[in-house]
């Protein structure tokens, strides 16, 4: 068995693809390969990585796949298969999905194909997306992070009565990575954004810029936050 990854795309996912060989005549062959088996390298709520060779245990006529997140009670897909005459049989596909890691946990069955074929079976994998933004409020001059959103317009919803369309403003919005605040000596909020998560210095330079080129004196941050899935 092998699994073979995709660069990443505009989104930074590793797709993955795997191909399983059977043994004839004293040589390993091809058997079936499938693209929607092995979860992508951001498929979790936490957009890490579900896949860990640890996770694959095969012997003779049986592989069993397990993939699992970094939740504190971890998410997991377990898949069995089993060798027939007429080729890899799924006889195991079942998804357990915790909440945040830690909240409410359900268990359902996935699809399986029609033909019963490993080869055909679709894990049902999919990248969840989460939004970050900061809200500035014009009335007030109070200012929100808001943190995994699941679309762009949800944090109207969360934001509840400490801001609306109406009074404030979103300085800035986007997914994975870093977002800061800034404010020059006026009180004028200038926010920027990068998306590697790991780079708090990027967003606060962009912002520290934004309010420099504004003409902003004395700026200064106001706050700094990283996100990644629901962190």
């Amino acid at each position: 068995m092998a699994v073979f990854e995709t660069a990443p795309d505009k989104d930074n996912l590793r797709h993955r693809t795997l191909v399983v060989f059977g043994k004839k005549d004293g040589k390993f062959v091809f058997d079936f390969s499938n693209d929607k088996l092995i979860a992508c390298s951001l498929c979790s709520q936490f957009h890490d990585d579900q896949f860990y060779p640890d996770g694959v245990k095969i012997t003779p006529g049986h592989i069993h796949i397990d993939q699992s997140d970094a939740g504190e009670k971890p998410s997991e897909t377990e898949l069995d298969f089993v060798r027939k005459d007429n080729g890899w049989h799924v006889t195991k596909a079942t998804r357990r999905t915790v909440v945040s890691g830690y909240g409410a946990d359900t268990t359902t069955k996935l699809p399986l194909p029609a033909s019963g074929l490993a080869k055909d079976m679709d894990a049902k994998w999919t990248f969840p997306v989460f939004y970050n933004a900061v809200l500035f409020n014009r009335r007030n001059g109070k200012f929100m992070f808001m943190h995994k959103e699941p679309t762009p317009d949800s944090i109207w919803v969360d934001a509840k009565g400490d801001c609306n369309k109406e009074d404030c403003d979103v300085l800035v919005r986007q997914k994975d990575g870093c977002i800061s605040l800034v404010r020059d000596s006026r009180g004028r909020p200038f926010a920027a954004g990068t998306p590697n998560p790991k780079d708090e210095k990027a967003a606060l330079a962009k912002a520290m810029v934004a309010c420099s080129a504004a003409g902003g004196t004395m700026c200064k941050e106001a706050n700094t936050d990283c996100s990644t899935g629901i962190f």
